[in-house]
């Protein structure tokens, strides 16, 4: 766990931003909100934020997290919240979990070598029909 919030955190609990502005790298620093930032995620039609809202923008300031802000609707005013950091910064820090869904492929017992290895030395790799003797 980590006390910061985390980019990795952000994305495992809302996934990637519909559109981002700026770039971490970026010598521009912007202001919105009275928030000074040189990258900002919006998320335009969330379904489990953690404030229950479809709408949000969070700020960054390199890899530092400035805040965040939401709204329930296009029409609604934007407000300030602290939920997201709060459950951010319960994800582990060194990777965002993973839900691998994927079952592993089972050996059918179909592959044939396109050539075969003659000794100890040989690494195979002849074309067919033309391997040495």
């Amino acid at each position: 766990m980590s006390d910061h919030v985390m980019r990795n955190a952000v994305v495992a609990l809302l996934g990637t931003p519909d559109r981002t502005e700026g770039s971490l790298n970026s010598p521009v620093e912007r202001e919105e909100h009275g928030l000074v930032y040189n990258e900002k995620w919006s998320y335009t039609h969330l379904v489990s934020d953690p404030a229950g809202v479809p709408m949000r923008m969070v700020y960054w300031h390199r890899y530092d997290f400035v805040a965040t802000i939401v709204r329930g609707g296009p029409n609604e005013a934007w407000r300030t919240d602290t939920q997201l950091a709060e459950k951010a910064t319960s994800v582990p820090d060194r990777l965002a979990p993973l839900n691998d869904r994927h079952a592993s492929i089972t050996p059918s017992g179909l592959y044939h070598p396109a050539s075969d290895v003659q000794d100890a030395q040989d690494l195979g790799g002849y074309i067919m029909g033309q391997k040495k003797s």
